[in-house]
């Protein structure tokens, strides 16, 4: 099984490290493959396509950019282009799907960190994430898995890393082809959570 990492923020939003620290860690932790999420932007994710083009590093970029709908945050792959923000969730996978992209749930249940709240939204999406590293008791990654279920969704997991230390906690585990095995379910979700002292050490890095 190759290993992503499908959830992280750089410098291009609120993350405490450019996309550079980022890959490296994800090289140094050998996963297959990562996005840049960053909030409203792929430039984060376009940055990091051309650091590792320029390297030659053994590692796939996928772009991505995580969405603000108006029904919560909405993970978008394999867009290069911006998707604006703002627009209902349906709204925004019908443009990601114009542009070939494909679209998750990030954090659902979780509306204090604008996760999508209502599971009936889950059927217009390619994924849900049902691990997300940055959970308390794990009861929404537990019920994001359930709906995931239900609705007939691959179930994809991210760090929801905002530095370098974060990442690869949140790791979709896929067979063979990453865009190909989210679309016929093939994806596997797992992680463990992110060390509260590594989120200490984030905040602490915002301060300086």
């Amino acid at each position: 099984m190759f290993r992503a990492e499908l959830h992280v923020h750089s410098t291009y939003s609120d993350g405490l490290d450019g996309v550079e620290k980022i890959v490296m860690r994800a090289v140094e932790l050998g996963l297959s493959c990562i996005s840049i999420t960053d909030h409203d932007t792929v430039q984060g994710s376009l940055a990091a396509m051309d650091f590792v083009r320029d390297e030659h590093l053994g590692i796939t970029v996928i772009p991505g950019v995580e969405v603000t709908t108006r029904d919560g945050h909405l993970l978008v792959f394999f867009v290069e282009d911006e998707i604006d923000r703002g627009m209902s969730l349906v709204e925004t996978v019908e443009e990601v799907r114009r542009k070939g992209g494909l679209c998750a749930v990030s954090h659902p249940f979780q509306v204090e960190r604008k996760g999508v709240f209502r599971p009936n939204l889950f059927r217009y999406v390619d994924a849900v994430e049902v691990f997300n590293a940055k959970y308390i008791t794990g009861f929404f990654n537990r019920l994001a898995r359930r709906y995931a279920e239900r609705y007939g969704k691959a179930m994809i997991a991210g760090s929801d890393a905002h530095s370098s230390k974060e990442v690869g906690y949140g790791v979709t585990y896929f067979p063979e082809n990453l865009r190909k095995d989210i679309l016929s379910r093939r994806t596997e979700a797992g992680g463990r959570r992110i060390p509260i002292s590594r989120r200490v050490s984030y905040l602490l890095g915002k301060l300086q």
